[in-house]
């Protein structure tokens, strides 16, 4: 996954999966090693990433944007950890909207550095119109055969529109009775990049509308997001001390 692309799409065979606590973590995981990323909620129907991260009212969203009402640069909030977030409007004014792939597209050039999307979850028509925009596609998926399949399913949507995954990233893994990742690779037929493991603290962090990563930075799942965000940005990736003290003395987050 080194030298990442200018637009990475982050989409899901199905909801419930994580997807867009992925987003707000991995965001916040590169914020912290000085890469210039924006995340952006194209999930215009079911919108949750602003709600995450505690943006319940704010004046202009992508819709705006999109609607040519508004420079998208001046959607661009930026969240009290550093994140900076392009918010979706949860108005049902804008439940029914259908994105143009290609002034979605020409919109996020426009943004400075790496633009990361959090896609509608399943394979409806929206998820492949935001496909249509990207550069580049991370595939979201728990270690279940159900999840899996759908996952291998949107895999498949995108190859169909020339864009190969760069990679599937298991998230809430137990590390028991799960698929393998070997087995998840075979299934879908592209490489696991990342493994998430499950951390009871996302739940809390979510509700305190900090990404985990800033919430419980040596948390064991907020480390494997560091991990992977080293590997986006091709950087040597070295685990905080701290946090195997941490381990050893039995102290969380």
């Amino acid at each position: 996954m080194e030298n990442v692309e200018k637009i990475v799409g982050v989409v899901s065979g199905k909801g419930g999966v994580g997807k867009t606590t992925f987003v707000s973590n991995m965001g916040m995981a590169l914020t912290e090693m000085a890469a210039d990323i924006t995340v952006v909620d194209a999930d215009l129907s079911t919108s949750n990433l602003g709600l995450q991260l505690g943006l319940y009212q704010f004046p202009v969203g992508l819709q705006d944007a999109l609607n040519g009402r508004m420079d998208v640069n001046n959607t661009i909030y930026m969240h009290p950890s550093g994140l900076r977030i392009i918010p979706s409007s949860v108005s049902l004014e804008y439940i029914n909207q259908v994105i143009n792939p290609y002034r979605l597209k020409n919109l996020l050039s426009g943004i400075e550095g790496i633009v990361m999307i959090d896609s509608p979850p399943g394979l409806g028509r929206d998820v492949s119109l935001v496909l249509k925009a990207c550069d580049d596609v991370i595939v979201i998926t728990n270690p279940e055969i159900t999840a899996v399949t759908d996952a291998f399913k949107v895999v498949e949507v995108s190859r169909g529109m020339g864009k190969e995954p760069s990679g599937i990233v298991i998230n809430r893994s137990r590390g028991k009775h799960e698929l393998k990742p070997q087995e998840i690779e075979d299934m879908c037929g592209v490489k696991v990049v990342g493994i998430i493991p499950e951390d009871d603290t996302i739940r809390r962090s979510i509700y305190e509308k900090v990404p985990l990563v800033k919430y419980r930075p040596y948390s064991p799942a907020s480390l494997a997001f560091r991990r992977l965000a080293a590997e986006m940005m091709g950087i040597e990736y070295r685990k905080p001390m701290f946090s195997t003290i941490k381990r050893i003395l039995g102290v969380s987050g």
